[in-house]
């Protein structure tokens, strides 16, 4: 049976030098002039106007993740055939709410014969527990994965032998099916929820120049299942004798450091947090694990004039990594979106009014 191992990641180059852009912008924004902050009086009557409103976005976004196949001492790459994935966020008081999808409309590829069909889906809620306590709970399913190795993993397999007539074809693994779920708990040393907020997702409007400095611990149970039935040129294989195959490994990441807001001009804003981390990752199966170091960063900038927003960002979620460390993870992630603002309905408001009553 092939062993599947569960990593994500993604091939970076000259990572020192990545790392100093995030910095640069980071500690830039403080050069940037002619920032128009709001007054104490019109936050406070922004906030609760603000209570009174349905915050709604949509967007897309593009991830490049692979998943590690272990076999005969050697890392190879599963991947979706899928990168660029729609998104829809809704937000209203203290629902914060978010899920995406590849819809046929944003799929850009037309090798579906070659690599097989990725299903991809995600769905996310936040909400503060206290002033100071953040929780973000998050599943994740992607179905349908390809070899991208596929010729170096026949040429492990088969020694280098009968090897030189292969083609360019990819192992296509059509029932593979990577699920994760996924908490992240953060606590604010230094902040306001009020503000922080803004730098979870664009629903939220930058009010002010802010800085917030934090501890997070994310935790992941990952699951890599039916990985027993594979398809290459035209022909089935399966694993019969040892059923579906179900891979599982638990991730944990404690992450610490700050992030800046900075606004321009009047409706303009830039974002820049950076997170140095500590990771732990265990195979249950194969009671292997270990401890590595990595940094998490995202930028974004956005324009909002109250009614309506959109903005662009980035992410990088690096955990240091080589070919033997099947845990550590890469995630470049691109994000767009525009979305806007509308009065909620009375009859939500009164509902909500009676919720918020009883959580006080």
């Amino acid at each position: 049976m092939i062993i599947i191992k569960i990593c994500t990641f993604t091939v970076i180059s000259k990572d020192n030098m990545k790392s100093s852009v995030f910095f640069a912008l980071f500690f830039g924004f403080s050069a940037i002039v002619n920032s128009q902050e709001i007054s104490v009086s019109d936050e406070k009557k922004y906030l609760e106007d603000d209570r009174h409103k349905i915050s709604l976005v949509g967007g897309i976004s593009y991830v490049n993740n692979s998943f590690g196949l272990f076999y005969e001492g050697e890392t190879f790459r599963l991947k979706p055939n899928d990168s660029f994935y729609t998104e829809f966020f809704l937000r209203y008081r203290w629902v914060d709410a978010s899920i995406s999808f590849a819809p046929k409309f944003v799929r850009i590829n037309n090798d579906n014969d070659m690599k097989g069909k990725t299903k991809y889906f995600n769905l996310g809620f936040a909400f503060f527990i206290s002033p100071k306590l953040r929780q973000y709970v998050n599943f994740n399913q992607v179905k349908g994965l390809y070899l991208e190795d596929t010729k170096r993993f026949f040429e492990t397999v088969l020694n280098d032998e009968f090897t030189q007539e292969l083609s360019d074809d990819f192992m296509q693994f059509l029932d593979a099916k990577y699920q994760s779920f996924t908490g992240d708990t953060s606590y604010l040393w230094f902040g306001k929820k009020e503000n922080y907020r803004t730098y979870t997702n664009m629903t939220y409007k930058p009010l002010k120049n802010d800085f917030v400095l934090l501890t997070g611990l994310v935790y992941q149970y990952n699951l890599m299942k039916n990985t027993n039935r594979a398809k290459y040129q035209g022909l089935e294989i399966n694993d019969t004798e040892n059923g579906n195959s179900v891979t599982k490994d638990i991730r944990l990441t404690l992450r610490t450091g700050g992030g800046m807001q900075k606004i321009i001009g009047k409706n303009w804003y830039a974002i820049v947090e950076i997170y140095p981390q500590i990771h732990y990752g265990y195979l249950t199966d194969e009671n292997y694990n270990e401890f590595n170091v990595g940094l998490n960063s995202y930028s974004r900038i956005g324009f909002d004039n109250g009614k309506w927003f959109f903005g662009g960002g980035a992410q990088l979620n690096w955990i240091n990594s080589n070919n033997d460390n099947f845990y550590s993870t890469t995630n470049w992630l691109f994000r767009f979106g525009i979305g806007f603002r509308i009065k909620s309905p009375k009859f939500v408001d009164k509902q909500f009014d009676k919720i918020d009553q009883i959580l006080k």
